[in-house]
């Protein structure tokens, strides 16, 4: 199964506070790559298999307004090639690699914000919400040529945000909620290796209130879909699975006590399913080896919110989210973007901190070679605009 995917929006793990410092595991600022003489940082080619500390991206700016949280995503195509988007000043969406640098996709006028990216066989695809105030909608665009030109912004869908995509081959698929908070629904759409239309939307939810905030995963025909939901009052996580491609859906499972939400998920070749979410500012993480029939104890590996999550096809993950204690989630001063690795069979790794003046979740793709990646919004100088800040990636090794 390749390519790798970002999973949707959630990162999380283990009874062991293991993120309670922020400043504990932060790479000292004498291992960041040194600035070359035109200012700009020195790349690194995506295909790099070696751990690389904290660097800004250079071609983002150096103080962009990139949004508050999902505005940036990672993923790693079939060829081995990191991609990222991001959108700067809320109105132009770009397509970074490595290896080439950023390319814009789109600078219409419309307000963009959360961002989502899948590499399926040859082609990359990327999503955002676009509009404000009961206008938005969410537009797509796609790339054939690994990010050197992109196809103009479609809609996938009106009266939408929070789109999750993945991708395994050639099959891209999304989700995203339409509605509000209060009265919404959960919706999910595949792409067509062959003709790149979209199938028409069908709704995941068995919800009559408000389930927002979806995430998607793919391997093969199993597809997983997961959510906060609040049709029994508080907030909790569902998860809704296919196994034959979106077709037809098993019945919603809860898998999040109450007060709990925000999920991601990832999927392995070999049927171990990886789920975080957040609840009550604990990050926490589950896990199943059955496909997602049955799941394990929840375990919590940190404090904060907005877990983000990527497996490679044997099971193995990386999840990163946005570390706070007890503050609010839109704090952007007293934040630091951290990761947690697990291996297949429940191993979990030290939490650790990638960047202690970061005010925005790490969205993380791993590699298949041991390696991953994860990119953060970067706030210098305890910059306390949480959407203002510079884009910032680093390579970390799966323990």
């Amino acid at each position: 199964m390749f390519p790798v995917r970002p999973g949707a929006f959630a990162l999380v793990l283990g009874t062991l506070m293991l993120v309670a410092c922020s400043s504990q595991a932060v790479v000292p600022q004498s291992q960041v790559p040194a600035v070359a003489a035109d200012g700009t940082a020195e790349e690194v080619p995506g295909k790099t298999s070696a751990a690389l500390g904290p660097e800004i991206v250079a071609a983002a700016g150096e103080a962009a307004s990139i949004g508050f949280n999902n505005a940036a995503q990672v993923v790693t195509s079939d060829d081995g090639s990191q991609h990222f988007v991001y959108i700067t000043e809320r109105s132009t969406v770009w397509h970074y690699d490595p290896a080439t640098g950023a390319t814009p996709i789109s600078s219409s006028s419309g307000r963009k914000s959360l961002t989502a990216i899948a590499a399926a066989d040859g082609v990359l695809v990327v999503a955002w919400t676009e509009g404000t105030g009961g206008t938005e909608s969410i537009r797509v665009s796609e790339s054939k040529d690994g990010g050197k030109t992109w196809t103009a912004p479609s809609v996938l869908a009106t009266g939408a945000t929070g789109v999750s995509l993945a991708a395994d081959g050639g099959t891209v698929v999304a989700t995203w909620h339409r509605g509000s908070e209060q009265s919404a629904d959960i919706l999910f759409a595949r792409r067509d290796p062959k003709t790149g239309t979209w199938s028409e939307p069908v709704q995941v939810d068995t919800s009559t209130a408000g389930p927002v905030w979806a995430s998607v995963d793919i391997s093969g025909n199993n597809v997983y879909v997961t959510w906060r939901d609040n049709r029994n009052g508080a907030y909790q996580v569902y998860l809704r699975r296919s196994t034959d491609g979106g077709k037809t859906w098993l019945p919603e499972q809860v898998v999040g006590a109450a007060n709990t939400g925000d999920p991601t998920v990832c999927v392995g070749d070999n049927g171990v399913v990886w789920l975080a979410h957040h609840g009550k500012g604990k990050i926490t993480v589950l896990r199943s080896t059955d496909g997602g029939a049955t799941w394990g104890a929840g375990q919590t590996v940190g404090d904060g919110w907005f877990p983000r999550m990527s497996c490679d096809a044997g099971g193995n993950m990386i999840l990163g989210w946005e570390q706070a204690e007890g503050m609010s989630a839109r704090a952007a001063t007293t934040k630091a973007a951290a990761y947690v690795t697990g291996t297949a069979d429940g191993v979990l790794g030290k939490a650790q901190t990638l960047d202690e003046a970061s005010g925005t979740t790490a969205s993380v793709t791993i590699r298949e070679d041991g390696y991953a990646d994860a990119v953060w919004i970067h706030h210098p100088e305890g910059n306390d605009e949480a959407l203002t800040g510079q884009l910032w990636r680093a390579v970390v090794e799966i323990s």
